[in-house]
């Protein structure tokens, strides 16, 4: 007697159909209502003195670009009197971070921009690129869902980089 496969294909579809809905929901959530990501106290011997997180660092991010790209998440954070900035932007997944990074260095490598590539080194593990301009060092990176951009003065940069690498492992 041949067995009925209708009624559990139809089940199964309704449930992947479910499923996909509450993940589009999920991901339309975050994007309306990026969260803060935490930043360190202190870089390079600079204490802390301005932080923006959350949908204000999104608009900030996405002014700066004058394009929206699909964050979750985000921070901005300036130390001392200016000698280092931080920003961090958050994807829903590593993938897509790694695709924000990607498009970044094509986007710098037209040169229209401020900054100049420095070159890509690998610093355990993660590709680092270095650029320079508007009078210091830049340094962008990937972790994990997060793609990190660092901002410093040549005296600081390199202690600042690896703090921030520490803190954003």
């Amino acid at each position: 007697m041949p067995r009925r496969f209708g009624p559990p294909v139809l089940i199964a579809a309704g449930v992947l159909i479910f499923l996909v809905t509450i993940a589009y929901w999920t991901y339309a959530e975050a994007l309306a209502n990026p969260i803060a990501v935490a930043v360190p106290d202190v870089v390079a011997g600079a204490r802390l003195t301005q932080k923006t997180t959350g949908p204000e660092a999104v608009a900030e991010v996405t002014r700066l670009h004058g394009k929206a790209f699909p964050l979750t998440s985000g921070a901005m954070a300036l130390y001392g009197d200016g000698a280092v900035t931080l920003w961090v932007s958050g994807a829903s997944a590593s993938p897509i971070a790694a695709e924000m990074v990607r498009t970044m260095t094509e986007k710098i490598a037209e040169n229209r921009s401020p900054f100049t590539p420095r070159g890509m080194r690998q610093v355990n593990g993660r590709a680092v690129y270095e650029l320079v301009g508007l009078g210091q060092r830049h340094f962008y990176f990937q972790s994990g869902a997060l793609v990190v951009w660092l901002t410093a003065d040549e005296g600081v940069a390199e202690k600042a980089l690896e703090e921030v690498m520490a803190y954003y492992p």
